[in-house]
């Protein structure tokens, strides 16, 4: 009678523990898409009814300063978004999971990005997160200013010769009272910006193997053909002139007072908001240089991460791979591209196709996919001069010299001291 009595309450406790229901904690970093993940979460739910997802949706400014008090505390959420920017000073710290095991068993390289991947979450040999997006560096380009002055469109072979021929002839004083009113390319010392250059021409201004600042000949030439842009060629502003950020270049470029820009393919979304319905404009390639090659997009992925310390390693490795897989096209922010190429080549993803919305060579971004790198290393909020660190590091010093107010040795012995400083104590 006790033996049917303690197989009984036996039987009970493996039901409910098969049954037991897991609670995920999950952290993104854009309130603005906070239905949109919870839709996803709503969808997962019912697929997995022992698992409950808890949304937390920061705002970008907050998310990673919460993240790493987070990691330090040993109490990092289950499931967090994670970027190439601080996935090695996390997984450093021991805060991520080593997801490799995961990644080998469950995602074949051909149905995915797989570049995008290995540059952004790659660590000797370990992956420590999973994009479900990513974004890269393009050309935006006012097709009108182009007709307008006969300038034939930029394509995807172009070289910087062609561009800087395009340049001068957008570069427009429209009154003649001397002063420019249309320049051909305006542009700052933004990472999404200065990096695409570099690459483009083979160029590489990180020494990997000893982790420090060290410009190969290849990138010197960049920086010495974007220095003449503003200094020689006169096709370019100073940016203390119209005092360029991340929004003012949008800005300039939407007013039509620059002919050329280039930034993240996200902004798509914020061109398609602050163009009028009668400017014309599309995106390409970063033009090559003298020693491009192959292109190369300076890409990275939003992806997502698991914490060291989750309880529940499984279910939030299930979590993720539904968010990956399951997400449709029409979902993701317009400008960023899915990492499963099954939704990527959707009808849907290219929206000129399937909703006539510009630019119309947004499927141009998809070739990039194939070839992305990135300089991201620890500390590179704080040497780059990004978030927080803004107005500091190499931001501060490229800006110094477009305009003017250093000298291009003075930026180079600038760069050495301050970014190797930097770099020599994240990898001490």
């Amino acid at each position: 009678m006790k033996k049917s009595i303690f197989m009984i309450l036996l039987s009970v406790m493996i039901v409910s523990m098969a049954f037991s229901t897991v609670t995920l904690e999950y952290w993104f970093w854009d309130p603005n898409f906070r239905d949109k993940e919870q839709e996803m979460i709503d969808k997962f739910e019912k697929l997995h009814p022992n698992i409950k997802v808890k949304l937390t949706a920061l705002d970008p400014g907050s998310y990673w300063t919460k993240l790493a008090a987070m990691a330090a505390a040993k109490s990092m959420p289950d499931v967090m978004a994670m970027h190439p920017n601080s996935v090695e000073d996390l997984a450093d710290q021991g805060a991520l999971m080593d997801l490799t095991t995961f990644v080998n068993r469950d995602f074949s390289k051909d149905k995915y990005f797989w570049s995008v991947m290995e540059s952004s979450f790659n660590l000797d040999g370990k992956y420590y997160g999973v994009p479900f997006a990513w974004v890269g560096s393009v050309v935006y380009y006012n097709k009108d200013l182009f007709d307008k002055y006969g300038v034939p469109y930029p394509r995807p072979d172009w070289t910087w010769n062609e561009f800087l021929e395009a340049a001068k002839k957008l570069t427009i004083d429209e009154d003649g009272d001397g002063k420019i009113d249309i320049w051909g390319y305006a542009f700052f010392s933004r990472y999404a910006v200065f990096d695409g250059w570099i690459l483009q021409n083979d160029g590489d201004y990180l020494d990997r193997e000893n982790m420090r600042w060290d410009p190969d000949d290849n990138a010197k030439e960049t920086i010495r053909f974007l220095y003449d842009l503003v200094h020689v060629h006169h096709v370019s502003p100073h940016p203390k002139d119209y005092d360029l950020d991340k929004k003012k270049i949008k800005i300039l470029f939407s007013q039509g007072k620059a002919a050329m820009i280039s930034e993240g393919s996200w902004n798509i979304k914020f061109m398609r908001e602050d163009i009028p319905a009668n400017f014309n404009w599309d995106i390409n390639y970063f033009p090559r240089g003298p020693h491009w090659k192959e292109n190369v997009m300076h890409a990275w992925a939003d992806g997502l991460a698991i914490s060291a310390n989750s309880k529940h390693p499984q279910e939030a490795w299930e979590f993720i791979k539904f968010l990956i897989n399951e997400r449709k096209a029409a979902e993701y922010y317009p400008g960023k591209v899915p990492f499963y190429k099954g939704e990527a080549y959707s009808y849907e993803w290219n929206e000129y196709a399937s909703a006539g919305k510009l630019p119309v060579h947004k499927p141009i971004i998809l070739d990039y996919g194939e070839n992305a790198k990135h300089f991201y290393t620890k500390y590179w909020k704080f040497w780059r001069g990004y978030a927080s660190a803004q107005g500091s590091g190499l931001s501060a010093f490229i800006d110094d010299l477009l305009n003017e107010q250093i000298t291009l040795d003075e930026f180079y012995e600038k760069a050495d001291k301050e970014i190797n400083r930097m770099l020599r104590k994240a990898y001490k």
